[in-house]
């Protein structure tokens, strides 16, 4: 793996550490607003609640990717096996026609040399 490799790996990774930690922050930030809207619980509770919503929603949006992932995985398989499929017909096709072409020269190479006979 060359330095422009490397740095983009690196800049992947930076960028997807960013963005989980973005959405932890609005899930904490939703958690927060979810516990303290709950009216009768102590103050104890309040962070329980809010710990546990914020843990849930993680949870969710990992399963989100790993899903988005998965997917993704997926529909790479199915694009190279047709890309694979295309290049094999396209191959056989050409070879056809290049035997075709070679036939009509052979063709007209021997109806040009028996015209002249």
């Amino acid at each position: 793996m060359d330095a422009n490799d490397e740095a983009a790996l690196g800049l992947h990774q930076i960028e997807g550490f960013l963005h989980w930690e973005a959405n932890r922050h609005e899930a904490q930030c939703r958690a927060r607003d979810f516990a303290w809207e709950l009216p009768g619980l102590t103050h104890d509770q309040r962070l329980m609640v809010e710990e546990a919503y914020a843990h849930k929603e993680m949870e969710n949006a990992r399963q989100g990717t790993q899903h988005i992932a998965e997917r993704i995985g997926q529909v790479e398989a199915q694009y190279t096996a047709r890309h694979r499929r295309f290049v094999r017909d396209t191959a056989v096709a050409m070879g056809v026609i290049t035997m075709a072409l070679i036939g009509l020269c052979i063709a007209v190479i021997l109806g040009t040399a028996a015209g002249t006979a």
